[in-house]
């Protein structure tokens, strides 16, 4: 269609004045804010959080602690006598009975003390033989009036008196030479397994005792254990003598051990801040070993009911621990003290009680006071 001069003007003149409004309208301020509003980051009243009440519940009643098997009796041999390593008759692992002979020693300087304290005992015994019949002759002469004057009777008894005071001391001397002599012979003391042997024959060995000083055995009791588990001195109360007690040991898993508490040390060790209690393990096959590691489940005594928040629930920074409590929509920063966990729970001390509602993830971003919306979620 063809339009005339003056129609075509006044079209293009519409055109932009319709272009130059649009303009206008987009950057008005209602425009403004709208884009704003589109633009803007949610606040914590408009983010929904997960929450959880508090609850009250009584800790865990039993306590599980690292411990260690040992032997019930063991013992260091030692040599009482310098000597030397004549034979030896057990090595590690064997078993022995009480009096068992374990090895010989040999010491040639005490066989010869030895065998001069036997001549001396058979001399002063052939003296005391000498003496005495001496005195009972001259007692039976004595009996015809002036055949033994009383001086030579008085004299011959003293003599046998003195003489049999002799036997005494060498019979005394000849026993401790023996009794030296027999230390040369180990033996066990108690029925066992030997652990350590530490001398071959030939050896010099000597007494022990000192801190430096090797045993020449060590001889373990492996029938009767004892488990020994260091307690805290927060549950020193708590354990008693005669509680049942179970433990593991990683060589069995999945496997129970039991037994009870036999002796508490009463004593708490200052390095440690425990006490020591000692649990008896009867071994008859000998499954468990001295030296193992055992993880044990001691009972302790009801406690009251303490409050339980998720571990996740309580904030930690350099200033203060708190969690978020959430009170007619606002939030309020709880001061607490951190207990005991277990189960992803942790027990808390503060100004809660059992119902409150905090938030489930604490964050450090949300402060006080600030309005939030929040749904129970489960634990």
């Amino acid at each position: 269609m063809n339009f005339p001069a003056f129609s075509r003007r006044w079209l293009t003149g519409l055109s932009i004045t319709a272009a130059a409004a649009a303009l206008g309208g987009c950057n008005s301020p209602d425009a403004a804010q709208e884009s704003q509003s589109a633009t803007a980051e949610p606040t914590t009243a408009d983010v929904r959080y997960d929450a959880v009440r508090v609850t009250a519940t009584q800790p865990a009643q039993s306590l599980s602690l690292p411990g260690e098997l040992d032997s019930y009796f063991q013992t260091d041999l030692f040599p009482r006598v310098s000597s030397y390593v004549k034979a030896l008759h057990v090595d590690i692992g064997d078993h022995v009975r009480q009096g068992q002979l374990l090895a010989e020693l040999d010491a040639p300087e005490m066989a010869a003390a030895l065998s001069e304290a036997r001549s001396k005992q058979s001399v002063a015994q052939a003296g005391f033989q000498a003496s005495k019949g001496t005195f009972r002759r001259l007692r039976q002469t004595a009996r015809t009036a002036g055949a033994v004057s009383p001086l030579a009777l008085d004299q011959a008894r003293t003599q046998a008196t003195s003489d049999s005071l002799n036997v005494v001391a060498a019979r005394s001397h000849y026993q401790a030479a023996a009794q030296m002599a027999a230390y040369l012979r180990i033996t066990a003391p108690m029925a066992g397994v030997i652990t350590e042997r530490n001398a071959a024959p030939g050896a010099l060995v000597g007494p022990g005792g000192g801190q430096s000083a090797v045993p020449l055995f060590r001889l373990k009791q492996l029938s009767r254990l004892r488990l020994r588990v260091a307690v805290p001195e927060a549950y020193v109360g708590d354990i008693h003598a005669g509680a049942p007690v179970q433990f593991n040991v990683r060589t069995f898993p999945g496997q129970q051990f039991t037994g009870k508490i036999d002796r508490v040390a009463g004593n708490v060790t200052p390095g440690t801040r425990a006490e020591t209690v000692e649990i008896d393990i009867s071994n008859p096959g000998e499954k468990l070993k001295p030296g193992m590691f055992a993880s044990a489940t001691i009972p302790i005594k009801s406690p009251k009911s303490s409050l339980f928040v998720p571990k996740s629930a309580v904030v930690s920074t350099a200033e203060r621990t708190y969690v978020i409590r959430v009170v007619g929509g606002k939030t309020e920063l709880v001061d607490v003290q951190k207990g005991d966990e277990n189960a992803g729970q942790v027990q808390v001390f503060g100004a809660l009680k059992a119902g409150d509602v905090v938030l489930k993830a604490g964050n450090e971003e949300i402060g006080k006071d600030e309005p939030v919306q929040v749904a129970l979620a489960s634990r």
